[in-house]
């Protein structure tokens, strides 16, 4: 009768681990592009180059230097903005964009696109645990 105990528990607890074990990635979704770029979580827009402009960092001194020159027709994601020269977009990696209406389109994601990458709560329903039978050896 023991054995018989024994042998449900572990075929329980079998299959409790198996149903661990199986990655339920449901929070992956798929690409959502927008223009050129792949919209990502945490982004709050886009900017794209009318002109070819440079792609600057704040040095500790708060003056600007130039990383490289972004060229014309490429977009890049922002993902912060400052106020200081006239407003900077950050692009991430401590560089960023300057604001320039004749240069540098900005735009934001749409709210049914922004719906698409933010993640949805997981709901899951609770589920009462098996019931062992107790014998009772005399």
């Amino acid at each position: 009768m023991i054995i018989k105990l024994i042998k449900k528990a572990l075929s329980i607890l079998l299959i409790f681990g198996l149903f661990m074990a199986i990655p339920t990635d449901t929070l992956a979704a798929t690409k959502v592009m927008w223009g050129k770029t792949e919209l990502k979580l945490g982004q709050i827009g886009k900017v794209t180059i009318l002109a070819d402009t440079p792609l600057v960092k704040v040095e500790s001194n708060g003056t600007l230097s130039t990383v490289r020159i972004l060229k014309k027709g490429d977009e890049y994601r922002v993902y912060s903005y400052k106020g200081q020269h006239n407003g900077l977009y950050g692009v991430g990696g401590g560089s960023f964009v300057q604001k320039n209406t004749a240069k540098v389109k900005y735009e934001t994601p749409s709210k049914k696109k922004l719906a698409l990458v933010t993640p949805k709560p997981i709901i899951t329903t609770p589920v009462d645990p098996p019931v062992l039978e107790v014998v009772d050896i005399q």
